[in-house]
């Protein structure tokens, strides 16, 4: 159940009578962080983090989506501020976690927004978990790489490198290291972001914070398990409302993805690019994300 010790995020948000607030929710593997808007309004929508992100990742949109809909969105198990359980992290456990607190916090089937490793985990719950899922938004979603770009003889090397005891402890280690770790979060940030300026010392900051504080052990397994982390589905198994938001400037997950999830995995999907924007559209963009996302809630 919920815990008692509702506050504001780190950063209060309030505007045209919407508030946002933080609360803990306790799972089968820990407590978990997430946001929510007040009042209640519209339909629920879950907002779903990509890789290493947070709930503050979505930030910028949060405020203009809670005006017209209940706004939610939380910390995946080993990231942001949620707890760093053990053992290998799956897109099956992520869901589970998503559909416990869809049960317990939201109370009613709710729309689900998933960002790039996000994307994988909210198609799963609307394959594992339709009774909760009112529609599934995709947001330059990961997970079709391996079928669309095979490893490189590099890619398989680092991948191997990762898996191994030790040294990919200590590859860890080296990026993690207080010396560097700044500029390596930022250098992470700007090949994910077409529009540079968009990485701020402030984002930077965010991203930073959870590392020096629980360092990078949750975002090595994750890593070590890239190949388990794909989109599973068969034309038919998703059956919600489909939206895919796509930045038309992704070098890393190209809007030919969402080309591939709609030939292959999920057929009624209906496909947005937005122009001027990579990876992080609600972050890079937030008003185009937002005219692409809120009409077509409306209308689902």
């Amino acid at each position: 159940m919920s815990t008692t010790t509702t506050d504001t995020p780190a950063t209060p948000m309030n505007a045209h009578g919407t508030s946002i607030y933080q609360d803990w929710l306790q799972g089968e593997h820990g407590p978990m962080r997430y946001w929510v808007s007040e009042p209640k309004r519209g339909a629920p929508v879950v907002f779903i983090h990509g890789y290493a992100a947070m709930v503050e990742h979505w930030k910028q949109i949060t405020l203009h989506a809670a005006r017209s809909h209940t706004f939610y969105a939380l910390d995946l198990y080993g990231f942001g501020e949620s707890a760093r359980p053990s053992g290998e992290p799956t897109r099956e456990r992520w869901a589970a976690q998503v559909a416990t607190f869809i049960r317990e916090v939201v109370g009613e089937p709710a729309v689900v927004v998933g960002h790039s490793m996000g994307g994988v985990v909210a198609t799963e719950v609307a394959r594992s978990y339709p009774d909760l899922t009112r529609a599934l938004v995709l947001v330059n979603s990961s997970g079709m790489q391996l079928f669309e770009r095979p490893p490189t003889f590099f890619d398989t090397v680092m991948m191997n490198a990762l898996s191994l005891p030790i040294l990919g402890e200590a590859v860890t280690c080296a990026f993690t290291n207080p010396c560097t770790l700044e500029y390596s979060v930022r250098q992470g940030l700007l090949s994910a972001y077409h529009n540079k300026e968009r990485v701020t010392p402030e984002l930077v900051q965010t991203f930073t914070t959870p590392l020096r504080k629980y360092g990078a052990r949750s975002y090595l397994a994750a890593s070590r398990n890239f190949r388990g982390l794909t989109l599973e589905a068969f034309p038919g198994d998703v059956r919600a409302p489909t939206l895919l938001i796509w930045g038309a400037e992704d070098r890393s997950i190209p809007p030919s993805d969402a080309e591939a999830i709609k030939a292959h995995l999920i057929p009624q999907a209906e496909i947005v690019v937005l122009p001027d924007t990579g990876h992080c559209p609600f972050d890079e963009t937030p008003e185009a994300f937002n005219q692409a996302l809120l009409p077509w809630l409306d209308r689902v």
